[in-house]
């Protein structure tokens, strides 16, 4: 890791938190503290009110490690506010609240993932959720005209997994970069690359391709050609299919047709599928620990409830018949 972190920089999670463990880590720690807020993305359908996705889960580890360690060494200091972003993923199925019928939004997980971490839980003061976007782009866009601009946020840490990191760096870039109405951009923002956990090779390469072609639209195409914060604005509003009034009112009324779907990608959005490449992103080590998440486990459950009564039955069955003696 270089001596001193710029504005811009992407930083590998794994030697940033070597380097807060080392000799010289006031330096990383004088950084951190300096930082106004964090932004830790969404991105995929959560397993459960408190279990977003396990790649969104490394990224929410990294940020509670990240905020113990400076309360534990920062003299009082204020810590950085962190804003959970993203309402849901555009192109798949939300997780559906039974107890309301309502969508659980993917910063909601996020945020009671953190409240509730097991080892470095982060007080609820310190905790933001953002609602309104559906993929990367509007999670900058409603990240800054919702929160950084209104709460005067400067020094932006974004936080992801590494198959997401350089499209993310683009986007945020080019919407933290733009002008507003008021004021040039003042802003400085840092990233942070978190391990890819919880998604097998294939998946992993599915969306390492479709990052690296979206990364390359926004920085030769969007970002040249939507240059204020207002024309992205215009973008979203004319241009984007979950942000355009004609394009929802087509969605929305449009019969049900015939799509190509690429499974591996959507696995990597969290979609649910019960085959065995699914099981393998949801069942593995964490921590040096077991993990299962809630729906693999209640599969499981529901697997041993159906055997345990089918023996039970077969048991019952057997003593209940009649024995026929032969001489």
């Amino acid at each position: 890791m270089a001596a001193f972190v710029r504005p811009g920089d992407i930083i590998d999670e794994d030697n940033l938190l070597s380097a807060l463990s080392a000799s010289n880590s006031s330096k990383y720690a004088s950084w951190l503290k300096s930082l106004d807020a964090i932004l830790v993305l969404g991105g995929g359908v959560p397993l459960a009110p408190k279990e977003p996705p396990v790649y969104v889960q490394r990224r929410c580890d990294v940020v509670a490690e990240l905020l113990d360690v400076l309360g534990k060494n920062g003299n009082g200091a204020a810590l950085p506010s962190v804003l959970c972003l993203s309402a849901g993923t555009a192109h798949l199925s939300q997780y559906i609240l039974p107890i309301d019928g309502l969508p659980l939004w993917e910063s909601t997980s996020s945020a009671a993932y953190l409240m509730n971490h097991p080892k470095y839980p982060i007080g609820e003061e310190h905790l933001f959720v953002e609602t309104t976007s559906y993929d990367t782009i509007s999670n900058a866009y409603f990240a800054r005209t919702g929160f950084t601009d209104v709460a005067g946020w400067k020094k932006v840490l974004v936080v992801t997994n590494e198959f997401h990191i350089h499209r993310s760096k683009a986007i945020f870039d080019w919407i933290f970069g733009v002008p507003s109405e008021q004021q040039v951009s003042d802003y400085e923002m840092y990233y942070l690359s978190c391990n890819n956990v919880g998604l097998n090779p294939d998946a992993i390469e599915a969306r390492r391709s479709h990052e690296a072609r979206g990364e390359t639209n926004v920085r030769s195409k969007l970002a040249e050609e939507y240059k204020s914060l207002h024309d992205v604005l215009v973008f979203l509003t004319t241009k984007h299919d979950f942000y355009t009034a004609s394009k929802l009112v087509n969605r929305a009324t449009a019969s049900r047709g015939e799509r190509v779907r690429d499974e591996l990608l959507e696995m990597s959005y969290g979609k649910r599928t019960t085959d065995c490449s699914r099981l393998s992103s949801t069942i593995g080590i964490k921590d040096g620990k077991l993990f299962v998440s809630v729906d693999v486990f209640v599969v499981l459950a529901f697997l041993v409830v159906i055997i345990g009564v089918s023996f039970l039955t077969l048991q019952n069955y057997k003593l209940a018949k009649p024995h026929v003696h032969t001489n």
